[in-house]
Parts: C-alpha cells; structure tokens; sequence
C-alpha cells in the first residue's frame, strides 16, 4: 500500500490552508448574519446529508473487508456512537427557525465526510497492526478518557444551547452556564477534543488527520460565533474565550 501514507500526508497539510482561509475569511454559510451563498436546503435534510457519508463509508469499508479485529471494532462502535447520535438523532432537535443551509456546505460536507470515513476504513481493515495489550496502552487509555470527556461536553452544550434558543423562540441568546462561562462554544472544543482522543486511541495517520480537519474546521467557527456574540451583546463577559479557555 504504497500509495496509502501519502495520500494520507497530503490530507494531513490541506488542512493548513483551510485553516488560514478560514481565519481570514467570513463566515461562508450566513449562520452568523451573513448571506449563504447559491442555493439551500432545510437545515434538517441538509445535515442528514452532510453526516450520512460520515455515518456509513467507515463501518461499511471495515466490515466489507472481512478483516476485523478487537481494536477495529471499538473504534467503529465508538464512531457510530457519535454519528448515529449527529446524523440521525440531533438534526430533529434543530430549531424550525434554523437558517437554511447552503446546498454546497452539505454537498462538501458530505464529499469530506467520504474522504475522512475511506481513509479510517481502510487503515483498520488492511494496514493497522496493533500489538497485544492496546487496551491497555497509556495511549489508547488516554485517548479514551478524553474522548468520553469531549464527547460528554459537546452534548451537553449542544443541547444546553439548544434548549436556551428554543426558550427564546429562536432568536439570539446570551449561553450561560456550564462550560459557556469559560469559552463561547464549548460544544466546539468538546468536539476537537473528542477526535483527538479517537486519533490517540487509533494511533494512526487518518486518525490524525482526522482530528487536524475538525480543528481546522471548528476553530475558526468558534472565533467567528465569538466575535458574532461580543457584537451583538455589549456586555458580552471579557474574560470569556472562543474555544480554548485564557488562551484563545
């Protein structure tokens, strides 16, 4: 599998510029104020779509091999743990006043999605090599506890915002409580901190690459929401960061 480090390499540096487009850049779906650009869908179907590929091409590639191992099968349960929860569950929990989503969010969204779940797929059927006693391994241990650690905060500030804009008939609100005293989007970080965890417990390039995209990706969208909060709340808390608490 020549080909394979690569091209996973390759996926690993496109995230740096991603990452700089998107800091200097603006919001490109309009969630924050702007306008989405072209055409979109209903905020419900368009994130089933965005998540779908997500959901189904890693389980599928791995199984299909006919390769499983202890390991393999933790990590897919632990992936369709979370996308079976984000493709099929959280979308009916999005307000019906919800922007519309851009139809190439979902579409790139989806195309993403693709890549990231063939890559881990592969990996874990053809190439990944784990020695006896992982489980065990200071490195998967920690990888899970912090997976179980982001994946709790992300939930539970998702459905913390949730339930404040749905208070508010959907309109814009001041988040309280919980991890929302520390930074703007806890769900965010929770959400980085979660595949970070999954990338240590797999120990591998798409793993890595994987938790390199969601931080190229949520990053600036936590900076983005921040600066959207502090212009639009004049008492907006000073001390109060984007993602990273007293850092950024």
């Amino acid at each position: 599998m020549s080909w394979f480090t690569p091209a996973v390499l390759i996926w690993c540096g496109l995230t740096v510029p991603v990452l700089v487009y998107a800091l200097v850049g603006k919001d490109p779906t309009g969630r924050l104020g702007g306008r989405a650009r072209g055409p979109t869908l209903d905020a419900r179907w368009g994130w089933i779509l965005m998540e779908l590929s997500a959901l189904a091409v890693f389980p599928v590639v791995y199984l299909a091999a006919g390769e499983r191992h202890a390991v393999g099968d933790v990590l897919v349960a632990l992936w369709l743990a979370h996308y079976v929860h984000r493709t099929l569950v959280w979308p009916w929990f999005v307000q019906r006043q919800a922007r519309p989503l851009p139809a190439i969010t979902a579409a790139s969204g989806f195309a993403f999605n693709l890549v990231n779940g063939a890559l881990l797929g592969w990996f874990n059927a053809r190439l990944a090599d784990y020695p006896q006693g992982w489980f065990s391994d200071p490195r998967f241990l920690c990888g899970a506890a912090l997976f179980v650690a982001g994946a709790a905060l992300n939930i539970y500030s998702d459905y913390r915002l949730a339930t404040l804009r749905a208070k508010a008939s959907g309109g814009a609100v001041l988040p309280r409580g919980g991890a929302f005293e520390l930074v703007s989007c806890p769900n965010l970080a929770g959400e980085i901190v979660e595949w970070i965890g999954f990338a240590l417990m797999s120990w591998s390039l798409p793993g890595l690459a994987f938790a390199m995209w969601t931080a190229a990706n949520l990053v600036p969208r936590a900076l983005w929401r921040h600066r959207w909060y502090r212009e639009r709340f004049p008492g907006y808390p000073a001390k109060r960061r984007a993602v990273i608490p007293r850092l950024l």
